[in-house]
């Protein structure tokens, strides 16, 4: 094997794991989302979930998994096609929708197709959907156009990993300002707040500078070089960010740090809680436990830092048998052999 096939092996390497991780944050998430303090303890103790707690040790994704694959899908459909991005990443929402059964204004025939991941039957179902995304989706008259609405919710955070990811697979093409700008259209479809929109292409710069092996430091020093060019605009997502890096250089310890980075239910705070998460976390499996046990939107915050830690430590720290036991992983197994192929066809195309 020569060096560029190995640097390319290890590219699909971190991108897969990153997919795969952060299904199981998700996942080992899913059952304390909404749950008081005191109920949290009262069920799993101290410690909280250490474990997928359902029949069979069984772990059970949520909505944001199921977007974070129509995301996928999305740039697959686009790969083969040619109309705008986010009119076609719009669409791939759209039919999100659908497996929510919530109506919208937009005829589904126009796009219902698409795609393989309408054929799944266990996306068939509500995993707790954000109330921000069913209603901007459902209320879109015109593909492509951005949601009229203060929400600076996860909804559009959660969702954007792929992005990062295919940009990882062609960065000659997908600098980091065009991954930022797509991400960030991509969040602002159904989350109007700037916080709420350029945390989502904040992450995606992220995830495409460390699945592409530039660590999570240099990363962050490129992310914010960047965010401070956009002056004022930028401020609201850099602030947490550097907080969280200054958090983690001064090795803070995780419940202060929870105190410090915010309550964890909006955007900006999630993105800096997984990146000390990145930064602190002495492995995969002990940064997702804490991620999906914070007191906040616990299985997004899960499947965000399982996005970053998986693509930081690679396949080789994420055990086979957490994902063996995850309902519809063998649909997450298709959709990411399919995105690999499809990036690939495009990049050598």
């Amino acid at each position: 094997m020569d060096a560029q096939e190995e640097i390319g092996q290890n590219l699909e390497d971190r991108i897969v794991a990153g997919f795969l991780g952060g299904v199981l944050g998700d996942a080992l998430g899913e059952p304390l989302e909404f749950l008081p303090p005191e109920e949290r303890l009262r069920r799993w103790g101290p410690l909280g979930v250490q474990e997928f707690v359902h029949s069979g040790q069984r772990g059970h994704f949520t909505d944001d998994t199921q977007m974070t694959l129509f995301t996928a899908e999305g740039l697959m459909v686009h790969a083969s096609g040619g109309e705008p991005l986010l009119a076609t990443l719009h669409r791939a929402y759209l039919r999100w929708l659908l497996t929510q059964e919530f109506p919208g204004r937009i005829a589904p025939d126009r796009y219902r197709d698409e795609g393989f991941l309408l054929e799944a039957a266990v996306l068939y179902q509500r995993m707790g959907p954000g109330r921000t995304c069913l209603v901007s989706l459902s209320q879109a008259t015109d593909l492509g156009v951005t949601a009229v609405n203060g929400s600076k919710g996860c909804g559009g955070l959660m969702r954007v990993a792929p992005i990062g990811f295919w940009a990882a697979m062609d960065p000659e093409h997908w600098d980091l300002p065009r991954t930022f700008g797509v991400a960030s259209g991509a969040a602002q479809l159904t989350h109007g707040h700037a916080c709420g929109f350029l945390s989502a292409g904040a992450f995606a710069v992220l995830l495409r500078e460390t699945a592409g092996g530039t660590s999570l430091e240099e990363a962050l020093r490129r992310l914010l070089e960047f965010l401070s060019s956009l002056g004022e605009t930028g401020t609201g997502v850099q602030r947490p960010l550097q907080t969280a890096m200054e958090l983690a250089e001064a090795r803070t310890a995780w419940p202060e740090a929870i105190t410090r980075l915010g309550a964890g239910w909006v955007a900006e705070e999630i993105l800096a809680i997984v990146v000390f998460l990145g930064l602190a976390a002495p492995d995969f499996l002990a940064g997702v436990r804490l991620a999906a046990n914070h007191p906040g939107d616990a299985d997004s915050i899960g499947a965000i830092a399982g996005q970053l830690l998986g693509t930081l430590w690679g396949m080789q720290a994420i055990p086979e048998d957490w994902i063996r036991r995850i309902d519809g992983i063998g649909t997450v197994h298709l959709l990411v052999s399919q995105f690999l192929a499809a990036s690939r066809e495009t990049r050598n195309g």
